[in-house]
């Protein structure tokens, strides 16, 4: 075989999805879990707006590193 087409072979199997559109689909998966956790726990279960919002905050930066490590562990 040769090897310039062995080496575009391998550079078109590379391709893919770009890392910063999995930054931005994960920022927006985190960020849409701490939206419904915030209203969740300020409407359904009356907590006050600061519980609220650390505990959204809290899912956000979870939900960031669980998919970024997934992304990065399975890519």
């Amino acid at each position: 075989m040769d090897p310039d087409q062995d080496l575009l072979d391998r550079m078109d199997r590379q391709e893919g999805p770009g890392t910063i559109m999995a930054i931005m689909l994960g920022a927006g998966l985190a960020a849409l879990a701490g939206i419904v956790a915030y209203f969740t726990l300020k409407m359904e279960l009356n907590a006050s707006g600061e519980v609220a919002a650390d505990a959204a905050i809290l899912i956000f930066i979870a939900s960031s590193v669980l998919l970024a490590v997934s992304h990065f562990r399975f890519r």
